[in-house]
């Protein structure tokens, strides 16, 4: 009996010997398990990667923009209604042809409607205060900022600050990454300078 049950046991340890020496030869599919485990890491990485390098490309691309479109605060075209200004004289028409300045420096892919724009004057370089575009996650509007927008006139003190909500996900909304409460990233860039000393235009 004890032979028979020995030989049982070779035997199923032979066959056990065998399925394993038939699996570790067997290769096939393990390309896609590798893949399956580098891949979705690897993807992660390469679009965190690209997100970074678009984000410091908008932050520098509006920076650059906001500098150009500011120059016509600087020499007084803004606050004179002259040049491209000319006939702006409300503020909604001032700032839709200075928000068009901004827009032509832009590209595609940000959407400039969104962008709030701020403004602010003083005399003096101390009187200047960083604003907030956002409050608890929650982007300011522009009809907000338009309340204390202010350019100031000749030989002032003026910041101007554009806000902008950016949203890497696309379509993917559920993955809220950034500091604001829709999951966006806020891009705030400001330009600060003194205005040329114009002498201001008078009617009559």
């Amino acid at each position: 009996m004890s032979v028979v049950f020995t030989r049982s046991i070779n035997a199923a340890r032979r066959r056990v010997l065998q399925l394993i020496g038939r699996c570790s030869r067997n290769d096939a599919g393990s390309t896609a398990i590798e893949f399956a485990m580098i891949g979705v890491p690897f993807v992660m990485m390469l679009f965190g990667t690209l997100s970074c390098g678009l984000y410091f490309f908008t932050n520098f691309t509006m920076a650059t923009g906001l500098s150009a479109a500011s120059r016509a605060i600087i020499t007084g075209q803004f606050q004179q209604e002259t040049g491209s200004y000319n006939g702006a004289n409300t503020l909604q028409l001032q700032e839709s042809v200075f928000r068009s300045a901004l827009c032509s420096k832009l590209p595609g892919f940000i959407n400039c409607s969104q962008i709030v724009l701020m403004a602010q004057s003083n005399n003096t370089f101390s009187g200047i205060t960083q604003p907030a575009c956002a409050v608890s996650g929650v982007m300011t509007t522009q009809a907000t900022a338009n309340q204390t927008f202010n350019v100031g006139s000749s030989s002032s003190v003026v910041l101007v600050t554009a806000c902008y909500a950016w949203n890497p996900m696309g379509a993917l909304s559920f993955l809220k990454l950034g500091d604001l409460n829709s999951g966006a990233f806020l891009i705030q860039t400001s330009v600060v300078f003194r205005t040329e000393p114009y002498i201001p235009t008078t009617s009559g």
